[in-house]
């Protein structure tokens, strides 16, 4: 009985590890220089009414300067003012899902009064931040990172925030080294 117990709590960790771990996927021109990148700024982007960024400016400010502390880390300069060598949009969206895990135990199914099929589920909010890194005076987008992350509470947004801005600033120059080898 032990060791069933035990086989029920590792295989809900695996299952949790799964659904909540930090995500990043990226896409990127393959026919850019990124080898001439040295600056960027920030794009004067109108947030839509009733967007998380609209309505939250404490997230959208603790993203933006988060993507500007993790990027000058990695060597570029931040330019404000002036033509630097690429803008930076970013969108951020968060949604309510859902996980039902069913908990059967290989027990034969009866649909008879206060038998059935066992389900847990569990409700928690999932987070996203899209970054665009943008060739200015053409205007086309060079390079593009998602992450997707649990959100934990108000807390935690701070840490979430670096956690993820440093994720995707790392596949960014992952990614612009991959084009320059």
């Amino acid at each position: 009985m032990k060791v069933f117990r035990i086989l029920i709590v590792l295989h809900l960790m695996m299952a949790g590890a799964i659904v909540f771990g930090m995500n990043v996927k990226t896409d990127y021109d393959r026919s850019f220089d990124f080898g001439r990148l040295k600056t960027f700024a920030f794009s004067d982007q109108k947030k839509r009414d009733g967007s998380l960024l609209q309505r939250n400016t404490l997230v959208d400010n603790r993203i933006r300067e988060a993507l500007k502390r993790d990027l000058e880390a990695r060597g570029f300069r931040y330019q404000p003012d002036g033509q630097a060598d690429f803008v930076i949009a970013y969108y951020a969206r968060e949604r309510e899902r859902a996980e039902v895990e069913p908990i059967g135990y290989g027990m034969p199914h009866r649909w008879r009064w206060g038998w059935g099929p066992r389900v847990w589920t569990h409700y928690y909010t999932q987070g996203s931040v899209i970054a665009d890194f943008i060739e200015p005076t053409t205007n086309q987008l060079i390079w593009r990172g998602r992450v997707t992350d649990t959100v934990n509470g108000l807390d935690q947004s701070d840490k979430q925030i670096n956690k993820g801005a440093e994720a995707l600033v790392k596949h960014f120059v992952k990614d612009s080294e991959k084009k320059r080898n």
